[in-house]
Protein backbone atom coordinates (compact mmCIF):
# COMPACT_ATOMS: atom_id res chain seq x y z
CA UNK A 1 0.00 0.00 0.00
CA UNK A 2 1.50 3.54 -0.89
CA UNK A 3 1.20 6.65 1.08
CA UNK A 4 -0.47 9.21 -0.99
CA UNK A 5 0.48 12.21 1.34
CA UNK A 6 2.33 13.30 4.27
CA UNK A 7 -0.84 13.06 6.79
CA UNK A 8 -1.53 9.47 5.95
CA UNK A 9 2.32 8.37 7.25
CA UNK A 10 2.19 10.17 9.88
CA UNK A 11 -1.16 8.91 11.18
CA UNK A 12 0.54 5.16 10.17
CA UNK A 13 3.95 5.80 12.02
CA UNK A 14 1.48 7.72 15.30
CA UNK A 15 -0.70 3.93 15.74
CA UNK A 16 2.62 2.44 15.39
CA UNK A 17 4.62 4.47 18.10
CA UNK A 18 0.97 4.07 20.44
CA UNK A 19 0.91 0.09 19.99
CA UNK A 20 4.43 -0.76 20.68
CA UNK A 21 4.14 1.49 23.66
CA UNK A 22 1.67 -0.10 25.36
CA UNK A 23 2.93 -3.63 24.64
CA UNK A 24 6.24 -2.26 26.37
CA UNK A 25 4.51 -1.01 29.41
CA UNK A 26 2.09 -3.90 29.70
CA UNK A 27 5.64 -6.14 29.95
CA UNK A 28 7.02 -3.51 32.49
CA UNK A 29 3.74 -3.84 34.60
CA UNK A 30 3.56 -8.08 34.55
CA UNK A 31 7.54 -7.38 35.42
CA UNK A 32 6.74 -5.52 38.42
CA UNK A 33 3.76 -7.67 39.16
CA UNK A 34 6.31 -10.81 39.63
CA UNK A 35 9.17 -8.67 41.37
CA UNK A 36 6.24 -7.65 44.14
CA UNK A 37 5.06 -11.25 44.21
CA UNK A 38 8.63 -13.06 44.77
CA UNK A 39 9.58 -10.03 47.62
CA UNK A 40 5.62 -10.85 49.24
CA UNK A 41 6.92 -14.60 49.67
CA UNK A 42 10.35 -14.03 50.73
CA UNK A 43 9.16 -11.83 53.40
CA UNK A 44 6.65 -14.58 54.43
CA UNK A 45 9.25 -17.56 54.93
CA UNK A 46 11.49 -14.80 56.64
CA UNK A 47 8.73 -13.91 59.10
CA UNK A 48 7.16 -18.14 59.63
CA UNK A 49 11.19 -18.81 60.18
CA UNK A 50 11.66 -16.30 62.59
CA UNK A 51 8.70 -17.50 64.45
CA UNK A 52 8.85 -20.81 64.84
CA UNK A 53 12.49 -20.82 65.81
CA UNK A 54 11.93 -18.02 68.68
CA UNK A 55 11.31 -19.10 72.45
CA UNK A 56 8.06 -18.02 72.81
CA UNK A 57 6.85 -20.09 70.06
CA UNK A 58 9.26 -22.88 71.85
CA UNK A 59 7.18 -22.61 75.15
CA UNK A 60 4.26 -22.91 73.11
CA UNK A 61 1.57 -26.04 74.24
CA UNK A 62 2.58 -28.22 71.26
CA UNK A 63 6.11 -28.70 72.73
CA UNK A 64 4.67 -29.65 76.38
CA UNK A 65 3.60 -33.33 75.17
CA UNK A 66 6.99 -33.81 73.74
CA UNK A 67 8.96 -32.83 76.87
CA UNK A 68 7.08 -34.92 79.29
CA UNK A 69 7.44 -38.33 77.00
CA UNK A 70 11.15 -37.34 77.14
CA UNK A 71 11.38 -36.76 80.84
CA UNK A 72 8.95 -39.60 81.50
CA UNK A 73 11.79 -42.70 81.64
CA UNK A 74 14.46 -40.99 83.55
CA UNK A 75 11.58 -40.28 86.61
CA UNK A 76 11.12 -42.84 89.03
CA UNK A 77 9.24 -42.84 92.57
CA UNK A 78 11.67 -43.93 95.70
CA UNK A 79 10.72 -45.28 98.79
CA UNK A 80 11.68 -48.21 100.81
CA UNK A 81 10.87 -52.00 100.79
CA UNK A 82 10.74 -54.04 104.38
CA UNK A 83 9.80 -57.55 103.76
CA UNK A 84 8.46 -57.51 107.44
CA UNK A 85 5.85 -54.91 106.72
CA UNK A 86 2.59 -54.52 105.19
CA UNK A 87 2.82 -53.09 102.59
CA UNK A 88 6.12 -54.32 101.70
CA UNK A 89 6.92 -50.86 99.60
CA UNK A 90 6.18 -47.87 100.92
CA UNK A 91 6.82 -45.18 98.47
CA UNK A 92 7.77 -41.78 99.87
CA UNK A 93 8.51 -39.47 96.82
CA UNK A 94 9.87 -39.07 93.54
CA UNK A 95 13.56 -38.98 92.06
CA UNK A 96 14.82 -38.32 88.56
CA UNK A 97 18.08 -39.34 86.91
CA UNK A 98 21.31 -37.11 86.63
CA UNK A 99 23.67 -39.37 85.26
CA UNK A 100 24.15 -42.78 84.31
CA UNK A 101 27.00 -45.04 82.99
CA UNK A 102 27.18 -48.42 81.37
CA UNK A 103 25.73 -50.09 84.39
CA UNK A 104 24.29 -47.78 87.28
CA UNK A 105 22.16 -44.99 87.02
CA UNK A 106 22.81 -41.77 89.58
CA UNK A 107 19.54 -40.79 91.14
CA UNK A 108 18.81 -36.97 92.62
CA UNK A 109 15.88 -36.87 95.27
CA UNK A 110 15.25 -35.21 98.59
CA UNK A 111 16.83 -35.96 101.91
CA UNK A 112 13.64 -36.03 103.46
CA UNK A 113 12.58 -39.16 101.16
CA UNK A 114 15.28 -41.35 102.21
CA UNK A 115 15.63 -40.41 105.72
CA UNK A 116 12.17 -40.32 106.98
CA UNK A 117 10.89 -42.31 109.93
CA UNK A 118 9.73 -45.02 107.49
CA UNK A 119 13.40 -45.72 106.91
CA UNK A 120 14.93 -47.87 109.39
CA UNK A 121 18.27 -49.27 107.69
CA UNK A 122 18.49 -52.09 110.23
CA UNK A 123 15.07 -53.42 108.32
CA UNK A 124 14.46 -51.80 105.45
CA UNK A 125 15.96 -50.70 102.04
CA UNK A 126 15.87 -47.77 100.09
CA UNK A 127 14.19 -48.70 96.99
CA UNK A 128 13.49 -46.90 93.19
CA UNK A 129 10.61 -48.25 91.22
CA UNK A 130 11.11 -48.10 87.43
CA UNK A 131 8.47 -47.70 85.07
CA UNK A 132 4.90 -47.54 85.75
CA UNK A 133 1.50 -50.05 86.02
CA UNK A 134 2.07 -53.81 86.30
CA UNK A 135 5.50 -53.32 84.08
CA UNK A 136 7.09 -51.38 87.19
CA UNK A 137 10.64 -52.91 88.32
CA UNK A 138 12.05 -52.88 91.70
CA UNK A 139 15.45 -52.09 92.70
CA UNK A 140 17.99 -51.63 95.62
CA UNK A 141 18.66 -48.41 96.24
CA UNK A 142 22.38 -46.87 97.81
CA UNK A 143 22.53 -43.68 99.47
CA UNK A 144 26.25 -41.99 98.11
CA UNK A 145 25.49 -38.62 98.90
CA UNK A 146 23.22 -35.97 101.18
CA UNK A 147 22.85 -32.48 102.52
CA UNK A 148 20.22 -31.89 105.21
CA UNK A 149 20.03 -28.05 104.81
CA UNK A 150 19.31 -28.47 101.57
CA UNK A 151 17.07 -31.28 101.54
CA UNK A 152 19.02 -33.35 98.56
CA UNK A 153 20.18 -36.21 98.19
CA UNK A 154 22.05 -38.37 95.66
CA UNK A 155 21.12 -42.40 95.23
CA UNK A 156 22.66 -44.81 92.66
CA UNK A 157 20.64 -48.27 91.50
CA UNK A 158 22.51 -51.07 89.69
CA UNK A 159 20.24 -49.88 86.01
CA UNK A 160 21.05 -47.88 83.29
CA UNK A 161 18.19 -45.01 82.65
CA UNK A 162 18.75 -41.97 80.42
CA UNK A 163 19.21 -39.37 82.36
CA UNK A 164 17.66 -35.50 82.04
CA UNK A 165 19.56 -32.74 81.24
CA UNK A 166 20.83 -30.15 83.99
CA UNK A 167 20.88 -26.51 84.08
CA UNK A 168 24.28 -24.81 84.48
CA UNK A 169 25.01 -23.93 88.54
CA UNK A 170 24.90 -20.59 88.18
CA UNK A 171 21.54 -20.51 86.09
CA UNK A 172 18.45 -19.36 87.99
CA UNK A 173 15.25 -19.14 86.18
CA UNK A 174 13.55 -16.20 85.52
CA UNK A 175 10.05 -15.29 87.44
CA UNK A 176 7.51 -15.86 84.49
CA UNK A 177 8.94 -18.51 82.85
CA UNK A 178 7.26 -21.34 82.45
CA UNK A 179 7.62 -25.18 84.15
CA UNK A 180 6.99 -28.23 84.32
CA UNK A 181 6.97 -31.00 87.31
CA UNK A 182 7.17 -34.74 87.14
CA UNK A 183 6.48 -37.45 89.60
CA UNK A 184 3.82 -39.27 91.82
CA UNK A 185 1.62 -37.10 93.31
CA UNK A 186 -0.05 -38.67 96.28
CA UNK A 187 1.89 -41.44 95.88
CA UNK A 188 1.07 -45.11 95.35
CA UNK A 189 -2.91 -43.63 96.31
CA UNK A 190 -3.51 -42.79 92.99
CA UNK A 191 -1.13 -46.22 91.12
CA UNK A 192 2.02 -45.66 90.11
CA UNK A 193 1.90 -43.45 87.07
CA UNK A 194 3.85 -40.51 86.33
CA UNK A 195 2.21 -37.08 86.71
CA UNK A 196 2.76 -33.55 84.92
CA UNK A 197 1.77 -30.33 86.28
CA UNK A 198 2.78 -27.03 84.40
CA UNK A 199 3.17 -23.80 85.83
CA UNK A 200 5.73 -20.68 86.18
CA UNK A 201 8.22 -19.72 88.23
CA UNK A 202 6.79 -16.61 90.79
CA UNK A 203 10.33 -15.49 92.61
CA UNK A 204 13.41 -16.50 94.25
CA UNK A 205 12.91 -15.97 97.80
CA UNK A 206 15.08 -16.74 100.90
CA UNK A 207 14.00 -19.81 102.45
CA UNK A 208 13.39 -18.56 105.68
CA UNK A 209 11.76 -14.91 106.44
CA UNK A 210 12.28 -13.03 109.62
CA UNK A 211 9.00 -13.24 112.09
CA UNK A 212 7.32 -10.79 113.88
CA UNK A 213 8.10 -12.02 117.62
CA UNK A 214 10.50 -14.62 119.26
CA UNK A 215 7.92 -16.83 119.71
CA UNK A 216 7.68 -17.88 116.29
CA UNK A 217 11.19 -18.22 115.97
CA UNK A 218 12.01 -21.93 116.12
CA UNK A 219 16.21 -23.11 116.02
CA UNK A 220 15.65 -24.74 112.66
CA UNK A 221 14.54 -21.07 111.52
CA UNK A 222 17.12 -19.27 113.38
CA UNK A 223 20.12 -21.42 112.14
CA UNK A 224 18.25 -20.57 108.05
CA UNK A 225 18.43 -17.06 108.70
CA UNK A 226 21.93 -16.68 109.56
CA UNK A 227 22.18 -18.25 106.44
CA UNK A 228 19.44 -18.64 104.55
CA UNK A 229 19.22 -21.00 101.02
CA UNK A 230 17.66 -18.92 98.40
CA UNK A 231 15.21 -21.24 96.43
CA UNK A 232 11.91 -20.79 93.68
CA UNK A 233 8.65 -19.89 94.89
CA UNK A 234 6.42 -21.67 92.38
CA UNK A 235 2.90 -20.87 90.86
CA UNK A 236 2.07 -24.40 90.78
CA UNK A 237 0.53 -27.16 93.02
CA UNK A 238 3.00 -30.03 94.41
CA UNK A 239 1.37 -33.01 95.74
CA UNK A 240 2.77 -35.33 98.53
CA UNK A 241 4.63 -38.02 96.43
CA UNK A 242 6.24 -34.94 94.20
CA UNK A 243 8.94 -34.33 96.81
CA UNK A 244 12.16 -35.04 94.66
CA UNK A 245 10.34 -34.41 91.33
CA UNK A 246 12.38 -32.01 88.66
CA UNK A 247 11.58 -28.80 87.65
CA UNK A 248 12.15 -28.35 84.01
CA UNK A 249 11.86 -25.39 82.14
CA UNK A 250 9.99 -25.72 79.03
CA UNK A 251 12.28 -22.99 77.55
CA UNK A 252 15.13 -25.07 77.15
CA UNK A 253 13.98 -28.88 78.68
CA UNK A 254 16.61 -28.32 81.17
CA UNK A 255 15.88 -29.10 84.84
CA UNK A 256 16.56 -26.04 86.63
CA UNK A 257 15.68 -27.59 90.07
CA UNK A 258 13.91 -30.17 92.51
CA UNK A 259 10.47 -29.87 94.13
CA UNK A 260 10.62 -29.55 98.17
CA UNK A 261 7.42 -29.86 99.74
CA UNK A 262 8.14 -30.03 103.57
CA UNK A 263 11.45 -28.45 104.51
CA UNK A 264 10.42 -25.01 102.98
CA UNK A 265 7.01 -24.65 103.97
CA UNK A 266 8.14 -25.65 107.55
CA UNK A 267 9.96 -22.26 107.44
CA UNK A 268 8.14 -20.01 105.43
CA UNK A 269 4.66 -20.60 106.09
CA UNK A 270 5.08 -22.03 109.54
CA UNK A 271 2.70 -18.84 111.29
CA UNK A 272 -0.04 -19.95 108.53
CA UNK A 273 -3.01 -21.38 110.31
CA UNK A 274 -4.10 -23.09 106.07
CA UNK A 275 -0.82 -23.43 104.46
CA UNK A 276 -0.74 -21.97 100.88
CA UNK A 277 -1.10 -23.52 97.43
CA UNK A 278 2.29 -22.15 96.52
CA UNK A 279 5.06 -24.85 96.33
CA UNK A 280 8.98 -24.13 96.53
CA UNK A 281 11.87 -25.84 94.91
CA UNK A 282 15.57 -26.39 95.45
CA UNK A 283 17.73 -24.94 92.81
CA UNK A 284 19.63 -26.86 90.73
CA UNK A 285 23.12 -25.87 92.25
CA UNK A 286 22.42 -27.66 95.24
CA UNK A 287 22.40 -31.30 93.24
CA UNK A 288 25.30 -29.73 91.38
CA UNK A 289 27.34 -29.62 94.64
CA UNK A 290 26.70 -33.22 95.59
CA UNK A 291 27.64 -34.80 92.31
CA UNK A 292 30.93 -32.93 92.54
CA UNK A 293 31.93 -34.73 96.34
CA UNK A 294 30.60 -38.19 94.26
CA UNK A 295 33.31 -37.57 91.80
CA UNK A 296 36.17 -36.76 94.61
Amino acid sequence: MALTNRKEFNSLMSDVSVRVGYSAVTKIESALTSAKSAVYFALMLIISLVMFSSPSFAQGSNSLPAIAAQTKPSVVGVGVYNPLSAPRYQLLGTGFVVRSSATKSIIATNHHVVNGKAYDPDKAQISVHVGEGKKARFYTAKLIAQDERADVAIIEIDAVLPALTLSDSDYNAPAGSQIMLSGLPIGSVLGLFKAIHIGYVSAFVPQAIPQKNASQLSIEMIKRLRNPLYVYQLDVTAYPGNSGSPVIETATGKVVAIINSVLVKSTRENVLSDPSGISYAIPVSEIHKLLKQTRQ
